[in-house]
């Protein structure tokens, strides 16, 4: 599930991070994740929707993300919908649980919001009390 001592992964990480700051984030939409369900077309819509109604808000163009702010990357490109999320610890740097096929790049790590990272950026949210 990704949110357990066996491992974590960036939705299970966002759970974690935010519930002990006091901000409830469901641990699902209700529906069943399967193992490729990033690749369906509602996955974005899922992600999204979840974090907009526990009181995120997208950030328009003309603001910097900052600590606390969430981003929500297209890992594989516009072809496929935004499913990997970090937290951003400052407004270049974000903490995320990083995936690979390597069992060392399966760990939480942090990542400069550099070009690689910013050209599959699809939203930047933030907690509406932030």
């Amino acid at each position: 599930s990704g949110r357990s001592t066996l491992g974590i992964d960036c939705a299970g990480l966002l759970y974690m991070a935010y519930h002990r700051a006091g901000i409830v984030i469901p641990k699902s939409d209700g529906n069943s994740y399967t193992v490729a369900w990033w690749k369906q077309t509602n996955a974005e819509e899922r992600l999204y929707n979840a974090l907009i109604g526990c009181g995120f808000r997208a950030l328009s163009d003309d603001e910097l993300p900052d600590k606390g702010d969430i981003p929500l990357f297209r890992l594989h490109g516009d072809d496929y919908p935004a499913h990997h999320s970090g937290i951003m610890i400052d407004q270049n740097n974000f903490v995320h649980a990083k995936c690979g096929w390597r069992a060392r790049d399966k760990r939480v790590g942090f990542d400069q919001l550099h070009p690689s990272y910013f050209e599959r950026l699809a939203w930047m949210l933030r907690y509406k009390e932030f």
